[in-house]
């Protein structure tokens, strides 16, 4: 039977990974799906803010669904989808017509059970299952963070660099030892910024037509350090609980794709206290002391998209 040229009934109707969703199993009753784009703000003084365009965001599929597992599909298809979730790997996604969406990974299975049989059997299960895409690299993400010119070295300044320690063998160990680089590094950045911020506050407070610039730029940095702080804690935390191969590339690569990100970000920032600097210097009025404060904010900017650049570069090496 058909409506409009589509089947009734067909049995599948999304599979991710060897995983199928379909009117025999585990049938989803929506499907709801979230694309992002990236355009960060940043205040100006005396003018609206001005949106900067950094790429596509994250996409997220949310699928609720209900299963009878005494009609078909049985029981335990639910424990299936943690078992994949389990997996730490990409899955494809294809619907039921073979059209792809690409590689998705579960970040999150609820499950719901009602109207129980002996036993406490339930004759329903409802679930929603949460997807997040996940995009392929294919070397791109290695092109990205060495195509871009470093200005200066982030060991510098009492910054140690992003590094896996030689004596890392095998993905886990290479993980975690990347992972405790770069939270140690983000965390120096972190001190180094909260004493660029409060002293380029100081000395630009005077210079209304590039104050807010300026601050926001530092601004940026901070949340820039705060995030690769917070990833690398995360990746630690996960391998913790899970020090497997798989999950120490997986955890890696996605460390190395937020660092990729987050480089955009931090480069803009050393341009727009770069700037600042030339200004100043140009005008011949600004005192040395508050050029200089600006210029040694741009360096700290700069050793900040160093730690990014060099994080990606070293998360692409972590293979089998």
């Amino acid at each position: 039977m058909s409506v409009l040229g589509y089947k009734i009934g067909t049995p599948v109707m999304m599979q991710l990974g060897a995983f199928q969703f379909g009117i025999n199993t585990a049938a989803y009753q929506t499907l709801q799906r979230s694309s992002e784009w990236r355009w960060p703000s940043q205040d100006r003084f005396g003018k609206p803010p001005v949106l900067q365009h950094v790429g596509q965001g994250s996409e997220t599929i949310t699928l609720p669904g209900v299963i009878y597992p005494e009609w078909r599909g049985g029981f335990g298809q639910v424990e299936q989808m943690r078992a994949l979730a389990g997996q730490a790997t990409p899955l494809q996604l294809i619907d039921g017509s073979g059209a792809t969406f690409g590689k998705w990974v579960i970040e999150g299975v609820e499950e719901k059970q009602s109207v129980f049989a002996d036993a406490g059997a339930p004759r329903k299960q409802e679930f929603t299952l949460k997807l997040r895409r996940f995009f392929e690299t294919d070397g791109g993400l290695v092109t990205l963070v060495t195509g871009v010119a470093s200005v200066v070295s982030a060991a510098a300044g009492g910054i140690p660099a992003v590094s896996i320690p030689p004596a890392a063998t095998g993905p886990v160990s290479q993980a975690q030892g990347l992972a405790n680089s770069v939270a140690s590094t983000a965390k120096s950045l972190s001190a180094s910024l909260s004493k660029a911020y409060s002293d380029v506050q100081q000395a630009v407070a005077p210079y209304t037509a590039v104050a807010a610039d300026t601050i926001g730029a530092v601004v940026r940095c901070v949340e820039v350090a705060d995030q690769l702080q917070t990833n690398a804690n995360r990746v630690l935390a996960l391998l913790g609980k899970r020090p497997i191969n798989a999950t120490a590339i997986s955890s890696a690569q996605g460390l190395g794709r937020t660092a990729a990100g987050l480089l955009t970000r931090a480069n803009s920032a050393g341009v727009i206290l770069r700037n600042t600097t030339a200004q100043m210097e140009a005008l011949g009025t600004v005192p040395k002391s508050t050029v200089q404060v600006v210029r040694s904010a741009a360096a700290t900017a700069d050793k900040c998209a160093a730690a990014c650049r060099q994080t990606a570069t070293q998360a692409a090496t972590i293979k089998e």
